[in-house]
């Protein structure tokens, strides 16, 4: 009799673990949007400031994570974008610094390395264009044919 007890005693946290999880099953969970593609110029140049006249800009602007009301404080947002530059607009801009391979850690979302002509393994970047030492400010990398630039920035500061 006490073995049975102390088993019951034993396996109910667990079993009340169980149940939480099952309770709070993936469907009830949020679902991340799919981000809108933008192509407005004017309205991306509230937010970034693009180093190059672009012929074209795509753009979107989305909340980083699963935003959930439930959660308090604010909620990071993430801008992404890639310019179509003139050539001679490409051909300034790569005189302007020196580029250098830059490591694989930022590539444009799905939404955006669809619209681009062919894929891009190696972009290109320069220290030149990069203000580290202002949060929310873009970043640039340009792909090596130097006809597009991709953009992004984390929590841009975009006027009203």
């Amino acid at each position: 009799m006490r073995r049975a007890r102390r088993t019951t005693l034993l396996a109910a946290p667990a079993l009340l673990l169980a149940l939480a999880a099952t309770a709070c099953g993936q469907d009830d969970a949020p679902k991340q949007q799919a981000a809108e593609v933008r192509t407005d110029p004017q309205l991306l140049a509230k937010c970034a400031t693009l180093p190059a006249e672009a012929e074209s800009v795509h753009w979107t602007y989305r909340a980083l994570g699963v935003q959930n009301s439930r959660v308090p404080g604010p909620t990071d947002h993430a801008l992404d974008g890639i310019a179509r530059l003139s050539a001679d607009e490409a051909a300034r801009l790569r005189g302007t610094a020196t580029w250098t391979p830059a490591p694989a850690d930022h590539r444009p979302p799905a939404e955006l390395a669809a619209l681009l002509d062919h894929p891009v393994d190696t972009w290109l970047s320069t220290p030149a264009l990069d203000d580290r030492s202002s949060s929310g400010a873009p970043h640039f990398l340009l792909a090596p044919d130097g006809g597009t630039l991709y953009f992004w920035a984390v929590n841009p500061h975009c006027a009203s």
